[in-house]
């Protein structure tokens, strides 16, 4: 019998939102190039024509709750109707307290659980997947899922690959209804110790150091991870609409791409105009192409990720 994890549990996504922040700079076209060991991360070309950048009142919780607020307005609802609110973010982590509970308090979502995740750059798979098993295990009704990071800020200035980097949040609700309707059909996140050391941040304030085989180390683990969620399902990857995923870098993408034998005119991602946003990107991409009308109800999509930790996973899911 073939079947996602959460097909027949009514749990489906409702609305998205994202935000930028205000300041978008246009990338210079004379860009030194890159070392050998930089250009094997990044590929040949850089791929992001401009990017947004936070100042210092658009911090990462600030940016989490206008996301969330612009998603929860999309989906008709009001933050008090909120059960749950698990929050991704890596970029600008702390001890204590974590940022959730008052990113749900800031949204008037204080009576919700809220906590935080880390799972870099597939977050959002992750806190997806978190929140769906929340909802199903405790009958609770709806959940907000919003990740936020500053990637820039973890980037070393001065390098080519410092302008991949962008600032940004991304949020969806989700909500459980009738087991009939059920657009949430499967999800997976995989760990690998073995490729810990492939790309890290040392101390609060450390630059970000991937190492030359990250991009297949990254095509490769998600693909792992979209193997799983399409045999489960008894699907191929000609039966997806549409691959929202994690880009990462150019070489990440294509390199993703071809393992998994997508068509790349059916992929969509805003690295190009946003930058790489880490665990905002999908969610953020998914709000911005649901608004333009390029994603519409009804349609097969495929979210793979892969990160650092070393994470991979995938979502399945029609909207």
């Amino acid at each position: 019998m073939t079947g996602g994890i959460w097909v027949g549990r009514g749990i489906s996504f409702r609305g998205f939102g994202h935000y930028f922040p205000q300041h978008c700079e246009e990338i210079p076209a004379d860009l030194p190039p890159a070392p050998e060991a930089e250009a094997a991360v990044l590929g040949p070309a850089l791929g992001v024509e401009r990017r947004h950048l936070s100042d210092e009142t658009e911090t990462v919780p600030y940016m989490a709750v206008q996301a969330g607020q612009r998603a929860l307005r999309n989906a008709g609802m009001d933050a008090k109707d909120l059960d749950l609110v698990v929050f991704s973010s890596w970029s600008q982590r702390r001890y204590a307290p974590e940022d959730g509970p008052r990113i749900a308090l800031r949204l008037g979502a204080g009576q919700a659980l809220a906590f935080d995740v880390c799972t870099a750059c597939v977050g959002f798979v992750h806190s997806v997947q978190t929140a769906a098993a929340l909802l199903t295990s405790h009958n609770w009704r709806r959940a907000l899922v919003v990740c936020s990071d500053q990637f820039s800020q973890r980037l070393k200035p001065g390098r080519r690959g410092s302008y991949v980097g962008g600032d940004g949040a991304g949020a969806a609700v989700l909500e459980a209804g009738p087991p009939d309707d059920s657009r949430l059909r499967d999800s997976v996140v995989l760990s690998y110790g073995e490729h810990a050391g492939v790309s890290k941040a040392r101390g609060s304030n450390g630059w970000t150091v991937s190492l030359p085989t990250i991009a297949d180390v990254a095509s490769e683990t998600a693909g792992e991870a979209t193997d799983q969620v399409l045999r489960r399902n008894g699907m191929t990857i000609g039966d997806i609409d549409w691959v929202v995923p994690h880009p990462g870098s150019v070489r990440i993408s294509e390199k993703l791409v071809r393992r998994i034998g997508a068509d790349p005119e059916r992929v969509l991602t805003n690295f190009r105009t946003r930058g790489q946003t880490t665990s905002a990107t999908i969610p953020s991409a998914l709000s911005e192409y649901t608004e333009s009308g390029t994603l519409r109800k009804g349609d097969m999509i495929l979210s793979p990720a892969a990160g650092a930790g070393w994470y991979s996973g995938a979502l399945l899911y029609q909207l």
